[in-house]
């Protein structure tokens, strides 16, 4: 392992340097390309620069191809060692398979990326938590943020840290069998893992900012990605810098298999835009799917319409004033009230009559018989005066008045 003199490793990022000293009131390019020749905040020329230090003797060389057609089209020597840097890492099947042959021959694959294409993942029986949603939902905290390898692999500083959005990406399983974890975020989740394949080992890494310009040029983070390599081969065959999967933001679909779904679900912010969606539609139909009470009408209570009748028709009788035939009806309905409220005889009305009548209704007997002797009368007068009508009527009012 050669020693990475530290003046004439700055000496080779002057052009970073300088890039950055152009325009001091510019904001800067922030957008994650990591290409080795990209001198912007989170491009990769410092950490292609610093590759170069580590193995002076080595020369780098750059693919622009799918890792299966550069598998298939070059001629791999023995112990290679092949790195990639993307903010996402998205591959086909085949591309996948072809990583996997390539570690087993005994070469060494090193891969950073924020999002690691699940195919890959599958192969090595592990899987990367899904934490892209995370900054669209609390937004873009920065902070001093940090991360670490384990103190028990690597002698030297252990902790490094920079200014900016925390590191949240991390492996949520690894299998025990294959892999071993090597590195952690701040909150103490596994961040960096070796995998062991046949005669090679496979390197993932899910926080590729940690391999950025900006990174690695705070403080002494440089020793990060210096450390990592010692435990790459000390003497690799061939070195290959991929450049390729940095150009590509999500997955392509294989065959037939695109739909607007899957194209959906590969831009994590619409991703978590779809998910929040449909959330918030699982709600409204829990909050609103209960049945609606319906609104109560208001029933009105039933009407008296014999009361009803009857005014009218005693309106007809008052109308066409005709008294006699109205006192008759009067004295008719008296009459079917005695007989079914006392059981007396009303075609028969003589003193036993009115003796009953008083002794079972408690109205006097000269109240009783005076009634009688104005129904007599009015049945027996061809016409009715008005007086004689309200005469008979009050009688009779107070016979109901009066009775038990």
């Amino acid at each position: 392992m050669y020693l990475v003199n530290k003046y004439i490793f700055l000496f080779a990022l002057l052009p970073v340097i300088l890039t950055g000293c152009r325009k001091k009131n510019a904001i800067p390019d922030l957008k994650e390309r990591y290409q080795h020749t990209d001198t912007k905040p989170f491009g990769g020329y410092t950490a292609h620069a610093l590759l170069s230090e580590i193995y002076p003797d080595k020369f780098i060389s750059t693919t622009s191809k799918p890792f299966a057609k550069f598998y298939a089209d070059t001629h791999i020597d023995s112990f290679s060692f092949y790195i990639n840097i993307s903010n996402k890492y998205f591959t086909s099947e085949n591309d996948a398979q072809a990583i996997i042959e390539f570690v087993t021959e005994g070469n060494t694959a090193f891969i950073a990326a924020s999002v690691i294409d699940s195919s890959l993942m599958q192969k090595v029986f592990s899987k990367q938590a899904n934490s892209q949603w995370m900054p669209n939902v609390t937004g873009n905290r920065y902070k001093n943020t940090k991360l670490y390898l384990l103190p028990d692999e690597f002698s030297q500083q252990d902790t490094f840290s920079y200014y900016y959005m925390p590191f949240r990406n991390y492996f949520s399983q690894i299998d025990a069998d294959m892999g071993r974890i090597v590195g952690y975020n701040e909150n103490n989740k596994p961040n960096c893992a070796v995998f062991f394949i046949g005669k090679g080992r496979l390197y993932l890494h899910c926080d590729p900012r940690a391999f950025s310009n900006y990174f690695l040029l705070t403080a002494n983070n440089y020793a990060y990605m210096k450390q990592l390599m010692q435990m790459i081969n000390e003497q690799p065959g061939n070195i290959f810098w991929d450049d390729y999967y940095n150009k590509i933001n999500y997955k392509k679909q294989e065959g037939n298999s695109a739909s607007a779904l899957g194209f959906l679900l590969q831009h994590p912010p619409l991703a978590t835009a779809f998910y929040i969606l449909l959330l918030l539609l699982l709600c409204y139909l829990f909050f609103n799917g209960k049945r609606k009470q319906r609104i109560i009408p208001v029933i009105q209570p039933l009407q008296n319409t014999s009361i009803t009748f009857t005014q009218a028709i005693a309106g007809l009788y008052l109308a066409e004033r005709n008294n006699k035939n109205m006192a008759e009806k009067m004295i008719t309905h008296f009459n079917d009230f005695i007989r079914t409220r006392y059981f007396l005889n009303t075609q028969a009305v003589n003193k036993n009559f009115t003796a009953s009548l008083s002794k079972k209704s408690g109205v006097s007997p000269e109240a009783v018989q005076s009634l009688y002797n104005a129904i007599e009368q009015v049945q027996l007068s061809q016409n009715l005066s008005d007086f004689e009508l309200i005469s008979l009527n009050d009688q009779i009012q107070e016979f109901y008045k009066n009775r038990n």
